[in-house]
């Protein structure tokens, strides 16, 4: 099929997602086009996508709807990270040469809008696990559980993941893990933000690729594609959130909530009819939030085709190809049935859904997605505080280093709107804070703004 592509859509990779890139190996000056040189596909559109899981997703939709208005006939959608071949490169003393000079024209979408503020980040908020821990926390207080609690239901869900990428001849890590062990601290599952655990996070020391092509039925039906291939896009939906700090309720997720409501509205299904999912898991919220929102047992019901992020393995943005690719392996195989692939980027910050069958969709139609982010935009602004002030606790995480904390922050509310404010974990006054962090969300705090930056200084009540 080569010879008729004529958009080729590259998943922006890990070094170039990096506002520091770090390349120990050489720059690769135009990766899709250092890529298509080793190939036979010379398309006359290639584009190289922004930053965010959400991004394979919904690049599917952004082509589907460009193959039906008649912009291309065929497209492909690739990527992959060798993080793994770098760090055993880097940690054995190798020298790699992986520099590329290649030119060629490409629609660079760059690193995209910014997922966390100036205010977030002064503040305490800043790496993944430390930011999605506070949501977790949230999620543990609306539901609650005790961070014992959270653990052994994250472990529970996460050993059925476990054990599906333990069938999965890609995964990175193809070993079932317990639910006791990942319910568990210990030297091999050790605390990194306070509730999570190492292996309740996204593994991204991988080498893995995965790609997709696209076509309409006449397209396919000309290149004599087997019609037992064909597996059809039905409904989608692309929703973009607010910075965390502006979203009503850390334990919730409007974006989640409204793409999954949307792409079942666009496929005309509910969410009884859908077989197979994967549902994005860089950490245990998401695929929790979407269980809830589609009515699924979390314990019982499948949650994953390839086993999930922390075991399957974590490919940078790229991890959603994998999800899609696997999902129409699975739904050629079960042709009657409904998939439906959860992509998410960002802080929970850009959701993606699709819904695919091999059963070809009564119609099809463009989304249009003005009406989820006018909910979005319609939720009532949050001011944000830096001032001398007394809050309540919303959520919390306490971010450890080797055998102590190095970090802890809080984002609570007043009737003056949220604060987020660090706690030094050097000072005296955290000692009592640290000791009663399990009880933190819910009760008031006393933070003081010095040097431009806030700080939790004492607890004032139960």
């Amino acid at each position: 099929m080569a010879d008729a592509i004529d958009c080729a859509l590259f998943i922006r990779n890990f070094p170039d997602s990096l506002r520091k890139p770090f390349t120990p190996f050489g720059t690769i000056d135009n990766l899709p086009r250092a890529v298509l040189k080793g190939t036979k596909i010379d398309p006359r559109r290639v584009i190289y996508s922004a930053v965010g899981g959400d991004q394979p997703q919904a690049a599917v939709n952004e082509l589907s709807a460009a193959l039906a208005a008649g912009e291309c006939e065929v497209a492909i959608i690739a990527g992959g990270e060798v993080t793994g071949a770098l760090k055993a490169a880097m940690k054995n003393g190798h020298k790699l040469d992986w520099s590329d000079s290649t030119t060629g024209p490409v629609e660079d979408r760059g690193q995209g809008e910014p997922l966390l503020s100036r205010y977030e980040i002064t503040n305490g908020l800043g790496m993944p696990p430390q930011t999605y821990a506070a949501q977790e926390q949230a999620w543990r207080a609306r539901k609650g559980l005790s961070t014992s609690e959270w653990r052994q239901t994250a472990g529970s869900v996460f050993a059925g993941m476990s054990q599906v990428a333990a069938d999965n001849p890609y995964a990175q890590f193809p070993k079932a893990l317990d639910a006791e062990f990942l319910a568990t601290p210990s030297k091999a599952n050790y605390p990194i933000c306070d509730p999570l655990l190492k292996w309740h996070v996204a593994q991204d020391a991988v080498n893995q690729s995965a790609a997709l092509v696209l076509t309409t039925a006449g397209k396919a039906r000309e290149l004599g594609v087997p019609e037992s291939k064909w597996v059809y896009l039905h409904g989608y939906a692309d929703v973009k959130d607010a910075l965390p700090s502006k979203r009503p309720d850390l334990s919730h997720s409007d974006a989640i909530r409204l793409a999954l409501e949307a792409a079942l509205a666009a496929s005309d299904l509910k969410s009884g009819e859908i077989t197979h999912h994967d549902f994005y898991s860089c950490f245990p919220i998401v695929p929790m939030l979407a269980a809830e929102y589609l009515g699924l047992d979390a314990f019982v019901d499948e949650l994953t085709v390839t086993g999930g992020l922390p075991f399957f393995g974590g490919p940078g943005n790229n991890y959603s190809t994998h999800a899609i690719a696997s999902m129409v392996e699975r739904l050629r195989e079960d042709s009657e049935s409904y998939g439906l692939v959860l992509a998410n980027g960002g802080f929970i910050s850009k959701e993606s859904v699709g819904i695919y069958s091999a059963k070809p969709p009564r119609s099809w139609t463009k989304q249009d997605n003005s009406a989820s982010h006018e909910v979005i935009s319609s939720r009532d602004d949050i001011a944000l505080l830096d001032e001398d002030c007394e809050a309540q606790v919303e959520a919390y995480t306490v971010i450890h280093g080797k055998g102590a904390p190095t970090g802890a922050y809080v984002i609570a509310r007043n009737s003056k709107g949220r604060v987020i404010a660090r706690i030094d974990v050097e000072s005296p006054a955290a000692a009592g804070i640290l000791t009663e962090a399990e009880t933190l969300v819910g009760r008031s705090v006393q933070i003081e703004h010095r040097d431009g930056t806030n700080f939790v200084t004492r607890m004032t009540s139960q």
